[in-house]
């Protein structure tokens, strides 16, 4: 608590000089200002908070993501000797595309003429390349550049490869071998063309 200062003599003048020059309420406005003055309780209570819904602060909800129907991932190759090639890198690749750098309506346009293409063409497995998606470095640099998750492409070829449009022709898909892409590539396993 801050102690009361003594007022200094020029102070004090100046008061003085101040007051001399008020005049002094009449006893009638000073009745007036009595009766207009508010009554002040002993104790003050404060009113209870008024509890409103709109003031109340909430965490915003996260946006609701509909979730996909059940959707068929082709899985590997029923073939055992198929799978171990597959763990082991020893494919025998017939054909390979690069998807880097496509929009994912550009890479399942194109994923879907390279797949009728290997299907007629009685190619047996495939190499997609997707990429392993953006680096986080360059991400941070400017994620305005960069609004979807990396590796977009490696995560929708499963689900495209899965669809109804795919099935006829696509028996399995599996993650390639480190000297071929790792996990920025999948094998797919064609089924065989029936012969006419």
């Amino acid at each position: 608590m801050a102690r009361k200062r003594t007022i200094r003599p020029e102070e004090k003048a100046l008061w003085k000089k101040v007051a001399r020059s008020v005049t002094p309420l009449s006893p009638e406005r000073m009745e007036d200002l009595e009766r207009d003055e508010p009554k002040r309780a002993d104790t003050v209570r404060p009113d209870p908070p008024v509890q409103d819904d709109r003031l109340i602060r909430t965490r915003m909800p996260r946006p609701h993501k509909p979730q996909a129907a059940a959707i068929h991932h082709p899985s590997v190759p029923h073939d055992r000797s198929a799978e171990k090639r597959v763990r082991r890198g020893r494919l025998d690749i017939d054909a390979r595309i690069d998807l880097h750098g496509l929009t994912q309506a550009q890479a399942l346009s194109s994923l879907r003429h390279f797949i009728a293409m290997a299907y007629c063409s009685g190619y047996r497995t495939v190499l997609v390349i997707t990429g392993k998606g953006y680096k986080a470095r360059e991400r941070e640099a400017d994620p305005w550049d960069y609004p979807d998750e990396p590796g977009v492409l490696r995560r929708k070829l499963p689900e495209w490869l899965g669809s109804p449009e795919f099935r006829q022709q696509v028996s399995g898909c599996a993650p390639a071998h480190i000297r071929h892409g790792g996990s920025g590539a999948y094998y797919v396993t064609l089924r065989v063309r029936p012969k006419e």
